[in-house]
């Protein structure tokens, strides 16, 4: 990969305690739902936070699930294989993952309410992938997305085929001293969510491949931004 031209696998990022897993709320801030007033989004279901027997459920489904997968995890550790059962880190915001799932926040007019619908996985086609990349050249931070040859599967994340010829797009693009800052989030699968600041004071929490992917775009942003500190304002 070029070094001055790096992509990442991103998306608006799914709650994972119980009360809100695999569920996102859109917010300004005042905690307002703001998801049927973002211009041009498909409507959705609206978001809920589960209450004790929707909670109740998500646990039994953990379990089971983790029961499922126990065989395949002892068959991997047997060959040395790096399969192994998600982790997740500490709480770090409490009002932000369990009892709410914001993955923006934002007045209207501010920078992360013009983020791209195709990032939230519940309304975009299966078969799209939504890349994060960043580029030295111009200073940008783009949205792209493609058509993945091997994304048919609801049951596929990621997918792993080509790229549909003629479905590549910018979705979004932005001057890079407009992010304020970005930052790992601790609470999440495998630690692959990270929040981006923008310098309006808005935000947004997204998701990526995994930790080391999250922490190199973190670095990414942050060091852009420390440099910029290091200049000094323009003479």
């Amino acid at each position: 990969m070029d070094a001055e031209h790096q992509r990442f696998r991103v998306e608006f990022a799914s709650g994972t305690a119980a009360s809100v897993a695999k569920r996102r709320s859109f917010r300004d801030h005042e905690r307002n739902d703001v998801e049927a007033d973002l211009p041009g989004w498909l409507p959705k279901r609206p978001f809920v936070v589960r209450g004790l027997f929707g909670k109740l459920g998500q646990h039994v489904q953990t379990v089971v699930g983790g029961l499922l997968m126990l065989p395949l995890y002892v068959i991997a550790g047997l060959f040395n294989s790096p399969a192994s059962p998600d982790r997740r880190g500490k709480l770090e915001e409490r009002e932000n993952e369990i009892d709410d799932f914001p993955v923006m926040c934002a007045a209207p007019g501010e920078t992360a309410r013009s983020l791209p619908w195709q990032l939230d996985p519940s309304r975009r086609p299966r078969r799209t992938v939504t890349e994060l990349e960043l580029a030295d050249s111009d200073g940008l931070v783009r949205i792209t997305s493609y058509e993945d040859t091997a994304r048919g599967n609801r049951f596929v994340e990621w997918g792993g085929g080509g790229k549909v010829p003629g479905s590549e797009a910018v979705l979004w693009e932005l001057p890079r001293q407009d992010i304020a800052g970005a930052e790992v989030k601790s609470f999440s699968m495998n630690e692959s969510d990270f929040r981006i600041r923008f310098g309006d004071g808005s935000w947004a929490r997204l998701t990526t491949t995994g930790s080391s992917a999250a922490r190199k775009i973190v670095e990414l942003l942050n060091q852009r931004q420390a440099d910029r500190t290091a200049a000094g304002p323009p003479g």
